[in-house]
C-alpha cells in the first residue's frame, strides 16, 4: 500500500535513526575486542619500545600576524525583463528553428499573418475553490501560394487583403455581438442582462443577398438547417465533395486519381492520365464537451436564475469562376443547428417514491464565495491557397499537386462532478451558452483549357456550420418557499440549526439521506465557443499543349466546417429564486452566396475567355477586383458582396 509523503518521511527518519544508533553500539564493541587484542600481541615483550615527542606550541605574543582576507566583489545585478507591451495575462512561445523565444501577445495581432507556429499560454484569473474552468485557443495559418510558369497573373497581396475584407465583412453579419472571454464579465449581471436584450433584439445585416433566419424561444429547438425544420440533420461525412469521399475499399478518391508510379508497393508502371489539383482543401475546426459538474433535484437561489443559450451562424461565399462553359465550381452551404432539451428524474427519487418519513443524516458541502464551471474555446483556420499555373501539358502522365491541404483544430473536454439532493446559492445562478460560428470562402478562379471537374459536377465547394446544444434536464420554476428562505440565511457556524430546519422540511420525505451544496455566492455555468474559418482559394490556370484538353482540373472541392456540440447533463430541477427566473433561446443563421447565374456561364465564349487572359495591361490589383465583379447586364439579387467590394 502507497504511503503519503509525510508518513513516508517519518518512516526514513525513524529507519535513519535506528541505523545510527547501531553503529555506534557496534563501534564500542569493536573498539574494545582492538584492545584486547592489542592488548595480548604486546604482553609478551620485557621492554616495550617507547616514543617521546616534545613541542614548544606556545606563540609569542605580537611575533605573528593574522592572515589578510578580502570578500570578492559583488556580482553586478542582472538586468530585470523588459515590460510586457500586452495584457500581463496573455503570453506567447514562438517555436522557431531549433530555439523558442517567449513574447508578449497582443491579442489584435490574433487576425494577422504569422510566419511561425504560435502557442498562446492564457493566465485564467483566479478560479475559486471547487470550481472549473478551462481556456482553449486554437490557431493554424496556411500560407501556400503557388506559382507555376510565368503569366500575367494576378496579384496575391491584392486577393489576400480583399479576403480579410470579406471576413469583416462575414463577423457584422452575426446576430450578437462577439462573445466576451473575461470571466468577469459574466459575474455582472448588468453584462448578463446586456446579453438578454441583445438576444430579445438581435441585429439584422441589411445588405442585398444576406439571407436571415432568427428563431427565438422555443422555436429555437429541434433541428434546424439553412432556415428550415428537419428531421434529420445531414451528416458531414455524407455530403463531403467527391475529392474527398472514399471509396469502397477505403482509398481516398484523390489518392486513387494519382498515377500508379506514386505507389510504391507496386511495380512502376505509367498510366495515361493529366490532373492538376489547385483546390482540395480540407479546414475542421471541432469542439465538443460533455459537463455535468453540480445540480441536483431542487435547487434554491437567493438572487436570479438567468440561462441564456445563443447560437448565432455565418456563412460567406463568393464563388465567380471565368472559364469554359461548365469551369463554375458551385457551393453547397450548409447551416445546422440542433437544440434539445431531454427530462431525466434523478434515479435516487425513484427508488424512495412511496416511502415517508424525513431522512436521518444529511451531509452538506460549504463552498464559502462564487462556484464556477466555465470553458472558453476560440479556433481560428486562416488559410491561403492561391495558385497560379501557366504551362504546357505535353507528357503521358501528369500531375500538378498545388492544393489538398488538410488543417484541423479539435478540442474534446469532459468535466465530471457531484449530484446532490439540494443546491442552496445565496446569489445569483448564472448560465451563458454561446456557440458563435464563422465561415467564409473566396474561390473565384480563372480557367483556361483543361476539363475542370465541374463539368461532371464533382468539383463542387461545401460550407457547413454545424452546431448542437442538448441539456439533459428540465428545469421547472417556483416560488422560493419561505422555509427555505429562512435556512439559506443560517451560517456555517449555526450548522445544528441548518441541519434541523432541513431535516424537517418535509420536501425531502422519504429519502434516507440529505446531501446539500451550500454555495455563498454566484453559481456560474458558462461555455463560449467561437470557431472562425477563412479560406482563400482563388486560383488562375492557364493549360495548352496536345493533352491540355484531357487534363482534369480540381479548382474547388474545398470541405470547410466548424462543429460545436456542447451536452450539459444533470437531472430534472426545480428552481426556486427569491428575484425571480428568466431563460431565452436564440437562433441565428445568416449566409451571403456570391455566384453567376448557370445561364451566364454558359453564355461566355472562348473567345471572350482569350480576350480576358491576354488583356493584364491594366494594374493588377484593379484586374483582379475587375475580373470578380459581375458585368452591369448581369446583375442580380445575390451579387451583394461583389457590389461591396467593388
Amino acid at each position: 500500500m502507497a504511503l503519503d509523503g509525510i508518513t513516508e518521511t517519518i518512516a526514513h527518519f525513524v529507519g535513519t535513526f535506528e541505523i545510527t544508533i547501531e553503529q555506534a553500539r557496534l563501534r564500542d564493541q569493536y573498539e574494545e575486542f582492538s584492545a584486547l587484542r592489542r592488548k595480548a600481541e604486546i604482553d609478551g615483550l620485557e621492554d616495550p619500545t617507547s616514543i617521546h615527542i616534545k613541542a614548544d606550541l606556545d606563540i609569542p605574543s605580537g611575533e605573528y600576524k593574522a592572515l589578510p582576507f578580502n570578500f570578492l566583489p559583488s556580482q553586478p545585478e542582472l538586468p530585470l525583463p523588459q515590460a510586457p507591451d500586452g495584457p500581463v495575462y496573455e503570453s506567447a512561445v514562438i517555436l522557431s528553428g531549433d530555439s523558442a523565444v517567449s513574447q508578449r501577445f497582443v491579442p489584435d495581432s490574433i487576425s494577422g499573418p504569422s510566419s511561425a507556429p504560435e502557442l498562446i499560454v492564457l493566465r485564467p484569473e483566479t478560479v475559486p475553490l471547487g470550481s472549473a474552468m478551462t481556456f482553449t485557443v486554437q490557431k493554424v495559418v496556411m500560407r501556400d501560394n503557388d506559382t507555376v510558369g510565368e503569366g500575367d497573373f494576378r496579384d496575391t497581396e491584392a486577393l489576400i487583403a480583399q479576403g480579410e475584407e470579406v471576413l469583416d465583412l462575414a463577423l457584422s453579419f452575426h446576430g450578437v455581438a462577439a462573445p466576451s472571454f473575461s470571466l468577469a464579465d459574466y459575474k455582472s449581471t448588468e453584462m448578463v442582462e446586456a446579453l438578454a436584450q441583445q438576444m430579445l433584439t438581435p441585429l439584422s445585416a441589411n445588405v442585398d443577398g444576406v439571407t436571415v433566419h432568427q428563431f427565438h424561444g422555443d422555436d429555437a429547438l429541434g433541428a434546424i438547417v439553412n432556415g428550415k425544420y428537419v428531421d434529420e440533420a445531414p451528416v458531414w461525412t455524407d455530403i463531403l465533395p467527391e475529392f474527398h469521399q472514399q471509396d469502397e475499399e477505403g482509398e481516398d478518391v484523390a489518392e486513387a486519381m494519382l498515377p500508379d508510379e506514386w505507389d510504391q508497393s507496386k511495380d512502376p508502371e505509367f498510366d495515361d492520365g493529366h490532373l492538376v489539383v489547385t483546390g482540395g482543401n480540407l479546414a475542421i475546426n471541432a469542439f465538443s464537451a460533455s459537463v455535468g459538474w453540480v445540480d441536483a433535484p431542487y435547487i434554491a437561489v437567493g438572487g436570479q436564475a438567468i440561462s441564456l443559450t445563443a447560437i448565432s451562424q455565418v456563412a460567406l461565399v463568393s464563388d465567380w469562376d471565368v472559364g469554359a462553359p461548365g469551369a463554375g465550381s458551385g457551393t453547397d452551404v450548409i447551416q445546422s443547428s440542433k437544440i434539445e432539451v431531454e427530462g431525466r428524474v434523478a434515479p435516487w427519487l425513484d427508488d424512495a417514491a412511496g416511502t415517508s418519513g424525513q431522512p436521518e443524516f444529511i451531509v452538506v458541502d460549504w463552498v464559502h464565495g462564487d462556484l464556477v464551471v466555465a470553458n472558453f474555446i476560440k479556433q481560428v483556420i486562416d488559410a491561403t491557397d492561391v495558385d497560379n499555373i501557366q504551362t504546357e501539358i505535353s507528357a503521358a502522365s501528369t500531375l500538378y499537386a498545388m492544393g489538398d491541404n488538410e488543417m484541423f483544430n479539435v478540442t474534446d473536454i469532459v468535466q465530471l462532478g457531484s449530484f446532490y439532493d439540494l443546491i442552496m446559492i445565496d446569489g445569483n445562478m448564472i448560465s451563458v451558452d454561446m456557440l458563435y460560428q464563422t465561415s467564409a470562402l473566396m474561390d473565384d478562379d480563372i480557367i483556361s483549357g483543361g476539363m475542370p471537374g465541374a463539368m461532371t459536377g464533382d468539383d463542387e465547394n461545401l460550407i457547413m456550420n454545424d452546431a448542437s446544444v442538448k441539456t439533459i434536464g428540465e428545469d421547472t420554476h417556483q416560488d422560493l418557499q419561505q422555509n427555505l428562505s429562512d435556512a439559506m440565511a443560517l451560517e456555517q457556524t449555526d450548522m445544528d440549526a441548518l441541519e434541523d430546519a432541513l431535516l424537517n422540511d418535509p420536501m425531502f420525505a422519504g429519502m434516507e439521506q440529505l446531501r446539500v451544496l451550500k454555495i455563498d455566492g454566484d453559481l456560474l455555468q458558462v461555455n463560449i465557443v467561437e470557431q472562425v474559418t477563412m479560406m482563400l482559394d482563388q486560383d488562375q490556370i492557364d493549360l495548352s499543349g496536345p493533352n491540355a484538353a484531357d487534363t482534369e482540373v480540381v479548382a474547388g472541392s474545398n470541405a470547410l466546417l466548424n462543429d460545436a456540440n456542447l451536452t450539459k447533463m444533470g437531472v430534472d430541477s426545480t428552481v426556486m429564486a427569491a428575484d425571480g427566473s428568466y431563460s431565452d433561446l436564440l437562433l441565428h443563421q445568416a449566409s451571403l452566396i456570391d455566384v453567376p447565374n448557370n445561364e451566364e456561364i454558359t453564355e461566355m465564349t472562348n473567345e471572350a475567355i482569350a480576350a480576358i487572359m491576354d488583356d493584364m495591361s491594366m494594374p493588377q490589383p484593379d484586374a483582379a477586383l475587375a475580373l470578380n465583379a459581375p458585368s452591369t447586364d448581369a446583375t442580380t439579387p445575390d451579387d451583394g458582396l461583389q457590389t461591396m467590394l467593388a
